[in-house]
């Protein structure tokens, strides 16, 4: 290409100028008048941010979809009503709680029941007393277990 063709940059700058403002335009300006027009850029960037928003909470497609939202939950939540109606109502689950109830009594009566609550009573009391020689053994009460801080920790079970 011949350098007829080619615009050099100064022609460029000034076919762009009403459209882009050179970065020599922009150094130019005090920077009073660079941060009010940043001021003012930000207010309208923000207003019609706001007035969107409002456009499109005001739009009839979004109230439509509203609808058929709200529309949809309440069908949901009526059919899982009726599921949960029709369950409490059925024989099979009369029958169900029924059985629950007298395995419940049954365990509670017998002497499985009573020894399974006693032994599960004494595992905990046991577990409680070495979680309390445990923290004991962290914190000693006297200076006399400071003396030998390497000393294994002894944990019996059963």
């Amino acid at each position: 290409m011949s350098n007829e063709q080619q615009p050099d940059v100064d022609e460029l700058k000034n076919r762009l100028r009403s459209e882009i403002p050179v970065e020599e335009e922009v150094a130019g300006l005090k920077d009073e008048e660079k941060t009010t027009d940043i001021a003012a850029e930000l207010q309208s960037l923000g207003r019609q941010v706001a007035e969107t928003i409002q456009r499109g909470w005001n739009s009839e497609e979004r109230q439509r979809v509203e609808k058929e939202v709200r529309v949809g939950v309440k069908s949901f939540v009526d059919e899982v009503d009726k599921v949960i109606r029709e369950a409490r109502e059925s024989q099979a689950a009369a029958r169900l709680k029924e059985e629950a109830s007298e395995a419940k009594s049954r365990v509670e009566q017998s002497d499985l029941g009573r020894k399974a609550r006693g032994g599960f009573v004494q595992g905990l009391r046991w577990l409680s007393e070495e979680l309390g020689k445990l923290a004991n053994q962290f914190s000693p009460a006297d200076a006399d277990d400071d003396d030998n801080p390497d000393e294994d920790i002894e944990i019996k079970i059963g």
